[in-house]
């Protein structure tokens, strides 16, 4: 069931779009910008299925679909006749011949049942300058039953012309703590996967989901923690070949962040004498014995020697090598004698 009040974490849009519905001022087209898994599908979907629900409801002053309706049933079956997601036929480029064209006699035609028309168009930063000039008299001169969601990943694309007929509307990346209490209360996390699924989301509803459900990444976590765990007792051949397996493009970027969560981890642990909020909220007896480890200025010696690595890594040294010289480091910084 298609619903505002499901989407998470982009409250200012939501409202737009209600209160547009509420006051009968909506536009003809908009641009929904924002990454891959934001949520730009299930905004646009939402908002159409609102636009064509036959019992729309008001809620606290807010109007949201009724989801039983024809129209509604339709649209959640995605057999709405018109709601119309306006395929391209050579992805990932639109084609003026095989996408554009068609879509002009198409919008000519009146709605099959509906009050509008909606055309939602995907990945519309696709559009090249011949096919957004082929789509902008229609944009400037729109049927009166028209509407076009065009869903984007980025703007740059986009010629000034279209963007000063389109309505732009940004999704934010959501708050780390907005996200883990989503996954706790609607998917059943616990506190403290739900956390490093936020975490690692990096703002992304999309990703959070993904990773929620991935055995993919609850190995990834599990193989870092022991990692973190055995370091101290490791061997430069043993450290080298964890350096390999964590330095692999598709891991690089996570396995950073979670060095750095981890050792935040760790200090928060140190300073308050336990009673601090860990993300790691599952593993704190392994968190207890590294704070056990570290003196307060090795951790920071850890800390610096991660937030270099990063530094480096972006800049394009070597990830591998990188990653080998801060695990040695950190290995060293909690053994007696070591610095």
């Amino acid at each position: 069931m298609y619903r505002f009040d499901q989407i998470v974490g982009q409250e200012a849009v939501t409202e737009h779009l209600q209160n547009a519905i509420k006051t009968g001022s909506m536009s003809h087209a908009y641009i929904i910008n924002g990454e891959r898994g934001a949520g730009k599908k299930l905004l646009a979907r939402t908002y159409a299925a609102a636009l064509q629900c036959e019992d729309l409801r008001m809620e606290e002053g807010r109007p949201e679909p009724c989801g039983a309706c024809r129209s509604c049933l339709q649209s959640m079956t995605f057999n709405q006749p018109d709601v119309i997601v306006w395929p391209r036929k050579k992805p990932p480029k639109y084609s003026v011949r095989d996408d554009i064209r068609p879509f002009l006699p198409d919008v000519q035609v009146k709605p099959y049942q509906s009050p509008w028309k909606i055309y939602i168009f995907e990945d519309a930063e696709q559009l090249n300058v011949q096919s957004q000039n082929a789509l902008l008299k229609t944009l400037e001169e729109p049927p009166a039953y028209a509407v076009f969601l065009l869903l984007a990943n980025g703007t740059d694309n986009f010629l000034p012309t279209v963007m000063s007929r389109c309505i732009t509307l940004q999704l934010r990346q959501i708050p780390e703590q907005v996200t883990a209490a989503y996954l706790e209360k609607e998917k059943g996390l616990g506190e403290g996967n739900a956390r490093l699924c936020a975490r690692f989301s990096r703002g992304n509803i999309g990703r959070a989901l993904e990773l929620s459900g991935s055995s993919d990444f609850s190995d990834f976590l599990k193989e870092s923690v022991r990692l973190f765990s055995s370091l101290p007792d490791m061997d430069a051949w043993e450290i080298a070949s964890a350096a390999e397996r964590f330095g692999a493009p598709e891991r690089l970027e996570d396995f950073l962040e979670l060095t750095s969560t981890w050792y935040r981890d760790v200090l928060v642990f140190k300073s308050t004498a336990g009673r601090g909020d860990l993300v790691f909220s599952d593993q704190k007896e392994d968190i207890k014995a590294a704070a056990g480890r570290f003196t307060y200025e090795r951790l920071q010696k850890v800390t610096e020697a991660v937030s270099l690595s990063a530094v480096r890594i972006r800049g394009n040294v070597n990830a591998v090598m990188t990653l080998e010289s801060m695990l040695l480091h950190i290995r060293d910084a909690c053994l007696p004698g070591k610095a």
